[in-house]
Formats: C-alpha cells, structure tokens, sequence
C-alpha cells in the first residue's frame, strides 16, 4: 500500500450543494464540536451520520443531497473501488477559526476513505495532514489519509469554509491498494 497524505481526484459541479445552504440551521446538531475538542469552532450538518458509527442513519436533509451524493459515489467507485458512503456531513469552518492539529485512531478510519469536496472555500484556508500543506479549491474532490496521521485547517480568510465530508468504504471484493 502507498502511504500519501492527499490525493486530486477531480473537480465535482457543486453548485446544487451550494443552493442548498441557504435552509440549513447550523446550531441544530452539535455532538461534534461538543465531543472532539478539535472540532469545536466548527458547525455540522449530519446528512448520512451516526454518532456511534455502527449503522447507516439519513437525516432529515438528506433527500437534498441524494442525487449529488450518488453522483460523487459514482466517482469515487472508479477512482477507489466499489462500495459506499458511509457518512455524510458538512462542516463549516467560520472565519478566522481552526481545527486544531488532532489524529484520528481506530478501525473505523483505518478501512475507510475520507473525502472532502470544498463547497465554499479561500485562499488562506490550509488543510495539513502530516506536514504537507494543500489549499483545496471549490468543488475539487479530495481523499485525506488522517489514519493515525496528525492533521488540521485553518481558516484565515474572510469568509466561512465549508466542505463535504464523505467517508467511503470499499467492498473488500473490490479494494484495491494504490
């Protein structure tokens, strides 16, 4: 297996993602940035999430992200493998905030692929994992390895990032080690 800190896939229209923002209550869901001390400058939208991560639970915003969720897992089947989103969330990143450096550890990260497609972003918002700095662009899409790698963003533009979050998990018929 190839150890890597980011990869490009490629660059996904969000613009439907984007007109969805506009109705979505930020303050509603706040067990993230309450239970991980990293995230909590950050805002959550749960749109395929579980807290205790042991099955799939769809959340009530879920049907306005349906099409673009098949769309993207349509995508990561050719460039990672067959499988499926396990979770779906948006997280915003208000300006002038970060995610403090933090590794994630478990099982759960070690047999997953984190995605992250930037839906608003800026030039002085850095995503880094394990030293290597990358500033994403708005709709390119984004595997992070943060299995056991220590990682973090910071926001210092004027205006809130958000982006994607999609764990993809490969059938272990199909996996393939790049």
């Amino acid at each position: 297996m190839i150890d890597f800190n980011f990869k490009y896939y490629k660059t996904y229209n969000v613009t439907n993602i984007l007109n969805q923002l506009t109705d979505l209550d930020w303050n509603e869901f706040t067990f993230r940035q309450k239970t991980f001390d990293a995230h909590s400058e950050t805002l959550t939208i749960p749109i395929l999430w579980d807290n205790e991560k042991t099955q799939l639970k769809y959340w009530k915003n879920y049907n306005n992200f349906k099409n673009d969720l098949d769309s993207i897992g349509d995508i990561l089947t050719t460039k990672i493998g067959e499988g499926h989103i396990e979770t779906a969330i948006l997280i915003n990143l208000p300006k002038s905030k970060k995610i403090n450096t933090h590794t994630d550890v478990g099982t759960y990260f070690a047999d997953r692929n984190r995605i992250h497609i930037p839906i608003i972003t800026n030039d002085m918002c850095i995503f880094e994992v394990n030293g290597e700095k990358v500033n994403m662009k708005e709709g390119e899409i984004w595997e992070i390895n943060n299995s056991d790698k220590p990682h973090s963003v910071i926001n210092d533009g004027e205006a809130d990032r958000i982006h994607l979050l999609i764990d993809w998990k490969v059938s272990k018929k199909t996996k393939t080690f790049l």
